[in-house]
């Protein structure tokens, strides 16, 4: 083990890289896309190919919630390596996680740590079980993060003592990357490292050297890239885009948001699964002294006292309450946002470790026991579906649970095993077994869910009776779930008197939530039921309606005894 160690810490870039691929490998076409980002991202990308790459569409309309970087991104992908959608995604997940660990690397370099540091905190985070999971997520948040991380270490580097002379270029490289972190993702790609700069400048009483002159052609940079693809926007579509962007995405979101309104303290709930097993090392750290009025007074005593490593360890602790206090104050909080917050504890988690006074082993022993509390857990996984097992598995079981169980339990006695071990042993070991339950989660399992996770099953019924001449319509459904698989926009109704329009001019083959169907008290007798779907906590129906009001025999489906029936 020490020897592979020596290895990842000589070629740590290529040491990430191989241990993220073990965990993605075989990954990229193993399941559908899943409710509700996964089908609208791939529908935005399906009209970046179709010539709508400045502003992304979604079912045929301008799409003003996301900006198009991380959507170049897979197309760049899809270009040089050949992979076409829908494995495309979820390879420009894996590289979007990839380019994280090395933004990691790099901060850690730049932070001055010791040269373990960033490998640690690497594998730290490959062994995160949020990490783990979004690696095997189509979204672009991994992306966002990275770019983040990316600008705060420019920023570090930027104001570092000794480097006035290269203040104005590395402060340029600090609001590009930050740039195009807001478009990938909006303003909050801006606001991370700005916020966290301030406040690190501001404890070091430096405030007034973020407000000088070296810091305005990185200001021209920042207004050159957004605002250019602001301007190009607005040609393209017009002012109302804008005003969706900047008042519905930005400021209503922010301030009262339509979707996701969560209280303030959600991230104080939600952010401890986010940090497993990680959230259980205070079991090895002297947290008693967080609680001596000394140590505080101590701590802003020396607040002007600098050095690498105080620097260091206050660069990322402001990142990460800077980040997680910022999050609060939104009205719209989804527990994916907490990301960005995540590499910052990795660095100072992997500090820690290097520390061989502290009793490392019961974090070991404790995380090797929730390992096994989630081995028992996925034994019993058919316990906690929304649906009876038959639904997703005829044969009585639920594929892939007892091997994503075994490879926890694997994972839990390779830290018992190893609990008297170096903590880099103990880390690279469980970096490998992470592999264990990963991939028979996302190989067997995750792709046996998808009947209950994707609108692939309805969109591909709505496109069968597309081809026999019925128009696809979507009641009050988010927009674009079933375009992508669909191959195109479907008409959509916001309200039963579109609805009833529809119905009543055109052969229709409607999708509805099962709530909606009962409350729509205008429904025309003829309208007949053809398939039911859970998905996303609620059934959903697939109907059939001519305009004629006949009830004819259902036209033939090809394939249609493939769809489970709930």
């Amino acid at each position: 083990m020490q020897r592979l160690w020596d290895l990842i810490r000589r070629w740590p870039f290529a040491a990430l890289a191989m241990l993220t691929a073990v965990q993605t490998a075989g990954t990229l076409s193993s399941r559908a896309l899943w409710f509700s980002d996964e089908v609208r991202y791939a529908d935005a990308y399906a009209g970046l190919l179709r010539g709508k790459w400045l502003v992304l569409n979604l079912n045929g309309v301008a799409y003003p919630d996301k900006p198009p970087v991380y959507f170049w991104l897979l197309r760049a992908l899809d270009v040089l390596t050949g992979t076409p959608d829908p494995a495309v995604f979820f390879l420009g997940t894996a590289v979007s996680g990839l380019l994280v660990l090395y933004a990691v690397l790099l901060w850690a370099r730049v932070l001055r740590l010791p040269d373990e540091t960033g490998p640690l905190a690497g594998l730290v985070l490959l062994t995160t079980l949020f990490f783990a999971g979004l690696l095997h997520y189509s979204r672009m948040d991994l992306l966002f993060a990275a770019l983040i991380i990316a600008a705060q270490a420019a920023f570090c580097l930027a104001f570092r003592p000794g480097e006035e002379h290269r203040r104005a270029r590395l402060a340029a490289l600090a609001m590009g990357l930050a740039a195009l972190a807001t478009l990938t993702k909006g303003p909050l790609g801006l606001a991370f490292p700005i916020v966290t700069t301030m406040l690190f400048l501001t404890w070091r009483g430096r405030a007034r050297e973020f407000f000088s002159r070296a810091l305005l052609p990185g200001l021209a940079v920042l207004l050159a890239v957004v605002f250019s693809w602001v301007v190009a926007a607005y040609f393209v579509q017009g002012p109302q885009f804008l005003h969706k962007i900047f008042y519905e995405q930005i400021f209503q979101r922010a301030t009262k948001t339509f979707h996701h309104a969560e209280p303030w303290y959600f991230y104080l709930i939600a952010f401890p699964p986010c940090w497993l097993p990680w959230m259980l090392a205070p079991v090895a750290l002297p947290v008693r002294r967080l609680f001596s009025g000394g140590f505080w007074s101590g701590l802003f005593a020396a607040r002007k006292e600098t050095s690498p490593a105080s620097d260091a360890k206050a660069w990322l602790w402001f990142s990460a309450l800077s980040g997680l206090g910022l999050l609060s104050l939104l009205s719209g909080k989804v527990v994916v946002y907490l990301l960005p917050q995540l590499p910052p504890l990795a660095l100072l988690l992997a500090l820690a470790l290097q520390d061989r006074r502290l009793p490392w082993s019961r974090l070991w022993v404790a995380a090797g026991l929730m390992f096994f509390a989630f081995a028992a857990v996925a034994t019993q996984g058919e316990r906690f579906l929304p649906v009876p097992l038959e639904v997703i598995s005829p044969s009585g079981a639920l594929p892939g649970a007892l091997m994503v169980a075994g490879g926890f339990a694997a994972c839990g006695l390779g830290l018992f095993f190893l609990r008297r071990q170096d903590s880099r042993n103990v880390l690279l070991a469980l970096s490998l077994l992470t592999a264990a339950w990963v991939q028979p989660a996302c190989r067997t399992l995750a792709p046996a869910l998808d009947i209950i996770m994707s609108p692939k099953p309805q969109a591909m019924l709505l496109k069968t009776y597309k081809e026999q001449g019925y128009t696809p319509v979507a009641h009050d459904i988010y927009q674009g779930i079933y375009s992508y698989y669909l191959g195109g926009p479907i008409l959509e109704s916001a309200n039963y008197e579109a609805l009833d329009k529809f119905v009543a001019e055109e052969d229709v083959v409607l999708v509805i939530k099962k709530r909606k169907w009962d409350a729509w008290t205008t429904r025309p007798a003829h309208v007949l039921k053809i398939y039911e779907q859970w998905m996303a906590g609620q059934p959903y129906y697939v109907a059939l309606c001519r305009r004629d009001g006949s009830l004819l025999p259902l036209p033939p489906v090809p394939g249609r005894d493939c769809v489970r029936q709930p």
